[in-house]
């Protein structure tokens, strides 16, 4: 059984990208870098934004050192996102396009971008939140933990598959390692920070929160 991890996109964002995926395989001879640098931008501050950004600003919040990793994280992809695709042309970007409007669907008139996650991963996170909510404190550090590897795997499906594909010469290759790795540490440590200072009801809200992006194989289209 494969689960996947759902999120949401906004219907002006999605079409947006769409189009772009029409004009891409159509053969479009002008320059589509720029658009499609912003709508990929547009797509990751979303992503960004749902996972994080709600639950930074709530009251549950340890501090505002939440809300200053996400906006630290969402000004990189602002700058680095268009920058890095603006070196092709059409012809080296569609198979990158292509990938990920496979990543895309419709689901009751939503549109989601989805990535798959391991099973025994998602199980053995499953487990440790079920010990959570029986009032087992050990395991919020390895619940936070759990959901530190399921979003780097979304990282890799989302961001560093589709680069790898693009071929990147050596030194803008380098550069963009670099800040993925950047980024992705930030964020992670923040969120192991917080599985070791949360209490039981505020790891359980948090989780919760995580949780409402998983799709049950059940739930996946054929």
């Amino acid at each position: 059984m494969t689960y996947a991890v759902a999120l949401k996109l906004k219907p002006e964002t999605y079409q947006k990208f769409q189009q772009l995926h029409q004009q891409f395989n159509a053969g479009e001879t002008e320059s589509l870098a720029k658009p499609l640098g912003a709508v990929l931008t547009e797509i990751s501050c979303e992503v960004i934004e749902q996972l994080f950004g709600e639950m930074s600003r709530s009251k549950h919040a340890l501090d505002n050192e939440s809300e200053k990793t996400i906006q630290q994280v969402t000004d990189t992809m602002q700058k680095y996102m268009p920058w890095s695709v603006s070196f092709f042309g059409n012809e080296r970007l569609t198979p990158m396009v292509n990938y990920l409007a496979e990543m895309m669907d419709q689901q009751a008139g939503q549109a989601v971008l989805t990535y798959p996650v391991d099973s025994i991963l998602i199980k053995e996170t499953l487990g440790n939140i079920e010990q959570i909510k029986q009032g087992n404190s050990a395991y919020i550090d390895p619940a936070f933990k759990g959901f530190v590897q399921i979003i780097d795997q979304g990282v890799s499906c989302l961001i560093r598959d589709p680069k790898k594909m693009l071929k990147f010469n050596l030194v803008v290759d380098k550069t963009l390692n670099g800040v993925i790795q950047l980024t992705t540490q930030l964020g992670y440590k923040r969120l192991e920070k917080m599985g070791k200072q949360f209490d039981l009801e505020s790891a359980e809200i948090y989780l919760n929160h995580f949780l409402g992006f998983l799709q049950h194989p059940a739930q996946m289209k054929a």
